[in-house]
């Protein structure tokens, strides 16, 4: 290099400019409309598959499943029904028929005439099977299902049951209930939980602005605990408002299992929060929140996004229109026929 050279001058440094509050804030929005698509992305697939399977009982089946048409039907009584208003008037006739002197009756609005639901049900036992027909009452079709009828388990009686049934029996998950025995029959411990939650009621609808009145204890919770009698370890089962006590041999697995169908199909229906935040019910029960949150801030995060798209406004109004008249329609015809059932 020459004296007479001179270095030309570095070029001056980028200045970064900070994005507008507008655009950061959308940015904000679509990385949470992003985050919240995959975390819901379990938990709409577990959705849709339940209710998948809730409105069709003939998918998946765990069971022996066979859905018909109207060829099933042809030659029987439910080829042709007749129709509500048919039956409707035959009622009224009826009654007119063995009213008294002077007193009448007439059906209003036949047109209105209607099944309170779509289908009759029916069980045969036959085989070692119990077989359960629906029949869609327009004689359209239905659908046939059927279960291994498993006599019963034997089960050994508790040494220090009482208050147990007259044969000795117990309910499902030995839960003693009500009608198993009389308070009289079974262990009455002082200040019991029936009469507790009995004193209680009254106080509570006085503070909360509730009429009172005479108080009927209908179900108290069982308490369930391990108990050795002899060389052997049961698991008890004391009913507070009967006195009733069973118990079965601690560790005895259940007699039937869950099918995977069952399984998905109690899970979609499961709901609220137990008494302890300490187990999976809990921890559900937050899924549940979290997913219908997370569900509202993705159709609304969806809604500014979209408006941001100036191309897709006017496509999009359209559909959103569409949307919103069927969603008020169907809601509304949901909603009376409800009423009316």
């Amino acid at each position: 290099m020459t004296p007479n050279e001179v270095d030309p001058p570095a070029p001056p440094a980028p200045v970064r400019r900070r994005r507008p509050l507008r655009r950061r804030a959308v940015h904000a929005l679509r990385r949470g409309h992003l985050y919240c698509g995959l975390f819901l992305l379990p938990w709409v697939l577990l959705y849709g598959v339940t209710a998948f399977l809730f409105n069709h009982p003939e998918a998946f089946p765990d069971r022996p499943t066979v859905t018909f048409g109207r060829d099933a039907l042809a030659g029987t009584p439910m080829q042709s029904s007749p129709a509500p208003g048919e039956i409707a008037a035959a009622v009224v006739a009826g009654l007119n028929a063995r009213a008294e002197a002077g007193t009448s009756y007439a059906l209003a609005d036949p047109p209105e005439a209607k099944f309170t639901r779509d289908f009759a049900f029916a069980t045969v036992k036959a085989d070692g099977q119990e077989v359960s027909v629906l029949l869609e009452v327009n004689g359209t079709g239905g659908t046939v299902r059927s279960r291994p009828v498993t006599p019963p388990k034997p089960e050994e009686p508790a040494p220090f049951a009482v208050g147990a049934s007259p044969k000795g029996g117990r309910t499902k998950g030995d839960r003693p209930t009500p009608t198993m025995a009389k308070p009289a029959d079974g262990l009455a411990l002082a200040d019991p939980l029936g009469e507790r939650v009995k004193a209680a009621v009254p106080v509570v609808l006085e503070r909360t602005g509730f009429p009172a009145g005479d108080v009927t204890v209908t179900s108290v919770p069982d308490v369930s605990f391990r108990m050795a009698a002899g060389d052997r370890v049961w698991r008890a089962t004391y009913n507070p408002l009967t006195g009733a006590v069973g118990g079965k041999p601690d560790g005895e697995s259940p007699a039937e299992g869950m099918s995977a169908r069952n399984f998905l199909l109690r899970l979609h229906t499961a709901h609220g929060y137990p008494g302890e935040p300490s187990d999976a019910r809990w921890a559900w029960a937050v899924v549940v929140d979290a997913m219908a949150f997370v569900m509202v801030f993705w159709a609304v995060s969806g809604l500014v996004m979209w408006w941001q798209i100036k191309a897709t406004r006017r496509a999009g109004l359209v559909v959103l229109v569409l949307s919103a008249a069927v969603a008020v329609w169907v809601g509304v015809s949901m909603h009376e026929m409800m009423a009316a059932r």
